[in-house]
Order: C-alpha cells, then structure tokens, then sequence
C-alpha cells in the first residue's frame, strides 16, 4: 500500500462489511414494522393514549400515517443519529488514538509523509467508510420494503435522507477524530464524543417536553437533521452549513495543532 488512505480502508474492510450489514438489518427491521402501524385501529389507540411527553422518544404520530415520512421519524429521526453516531465516534477512535497507543503512529510519522497529508487521508477514510454504511440502508429499505410493505420511497427522497445522514456521521466522527489527534488521549476523546452525542440526544428527545431545555435545543447536532422536514420540504441549506462548519472547523483546528504536538 502505497498511501495512507487505501491502507487504512483495507485494515478497516471488516469494519466496514460489519456496520454495513448491520444498517441493512437495521433499515429491514424498521421498514417490516411499518404494516403493524395500518392494522385498523392502531394508530389510532396509539395517538389517544400516548401522552405529549413522549412524542420526543416516539415521534409525531401523525408522520406514521405514509411510508416516507414513517421511515423518517421512526428510522432517520429518532434511532438512527444515535447508532450512527456510536459507530462514528468507535471509527474516529480508531484511526486517531487507537495507533498511537499502539506505537504505530509515531511509526508511520517516520515515513516520507507530511502530518497533515497524514491526517487528512485518515479523516478521508472516515467519510469514505460513513459513506458505505450509509449506503447499506437504503439496501436494507429497498430490499425489504417491496415483500413486507408494497410500499415505496421516492429514490430522490432517500438521497436527500441519506446525505444529511452522512453528514451528521462525519460531523460526530471529526469532532471524535479532533480530539483525538490533537490530545492523543483515548479518554478524553471519548469523554467528549459521549458528551456530544449523548447531549444532543437528550436535547432533541426531550426538548418538545421541557421548557427550559427548548432554549439549548440549537446546540444538539441532532437539531440540523429535522428527517420528516426533509422529506416535507426538502434540505434547509442552513442546516447543510451548520454541519459542514462543525466538521470543517475540527478539521481545521485538529490539522493546526497536530503539526506541532509531541507523538507518543
């Protein structure tokens, strides 16, 4: 392997294969609940018995009604940013403090190679490797969703669902890999990367009941993919440039400081 980025997509290939089946399983399973919801009688048992306090953890019911916005507000909205983000973070961890506890990055820096060529291709194979998983749900939805449902979503629609997905995986994974690679520090990018994305979760989940936390709603990451608007109205670009920033800001933050730090 003459490059740093197909050496790290090849060590990461059952990684990769992995978390790909398990989102096409995750996207199956999901899609195979939604003929459940049109049993006669039960949506409507579900809106008069869930109280509003809730809605955060399940979603507006309203959104069960049609196929797109089902997969959504139960798939897009409430499960997937936390699965996606866990397995963004466990990615970053790996490709930042992972090697350098290992010694082997201080190995590779002894190589012809600049620190930031070297990060940067790291990070690149970050948003490859989001990219793939993300590919298996729409595997797993257009697989499933013809024999369980006959339902179908627009394939535009899915773009739409999946890019805004991938961003917020390379989002919660440079936050990860910044801290990461700035620090060298298992620990505390650990400890960062569950605040972040533990805290947004909270903050989105539970914001709708409680009053004083609707104020902080705007600093979860969660908060810039609103799924069911999306599939509404379409992608807000603010929402694309708030993301965007948070990754181009670690990024760029993580580059500046790396070159000057001491490698264990």
């Amino acid at each position: 392997m003459n490059s740093v980025l197909l050496k790290t997509l090849y060590d990461r290939r059952w990684f990769m294969l992995g978390w790909t089946l398990g989102f096409v399983g995750f996207a199956a399973l999901m899609v195979s609940f939604y003929p459940a919801m049109h049993q006669e009688g039960a949506l409507d048992a579900l809106v008069e018995n869930m109280p509003k306090a809730f809605e955060g953890l399940v979603g507006n019911l309203a959104s069960l009604k049609s196929f797109d916005t089902y997969l959504a507000s139960q798939l897009f909205d409430i499960r997937l940013p936390l699965v996606a983000g866990i397995m963004a973070i466990i990615l970053a961890q790996g490709l930042s403090t992972h090697e350098e506890e290992r010694g082997e990055l201080r190995t590779i820096l002894a190589l012809p190679i600049s620190r930031t060529k070297l990060l940067f291709e790291k990070w690149l194979a970050l948003v490859i490797i989001t990219g793939v998983t993300v590919i298996g749900l729409g595997v797993g939805i257009y697989i499933t969703a013809p024999v369980t449902t006959g339902a179908e979503l627009e394939f535009l629609t899915f773009i739409k669902l999946a890019l805004m997905t991938w961003l917020l995986m390379i989002a919660y994974g440079t936050i990860a890999f910044a801290v990461g690679m700035i620090s060298g520090s298992k620990g505390l990018a650990t400890l960062v990367s569950i605040f972040v994305i533990i805290g947004s979760f909270i903050l989105s989940t539970f914001a709708p009941a409680v009053d004083w936390l609707g104020h902080y709603e705007k600093l979860s990451l969660i908060y810039y993919f609103p799924a069911v608007d999306i599939v509404e109205y379409g992608i807000a670009k603010t929402n694309v440039a708030v993301l965007s920033g948070v990754t181009l800001v670690a990024l760029l933050v993580a580059i500046v400081v790396f070159r000057r730090r001491d490698v264990r």
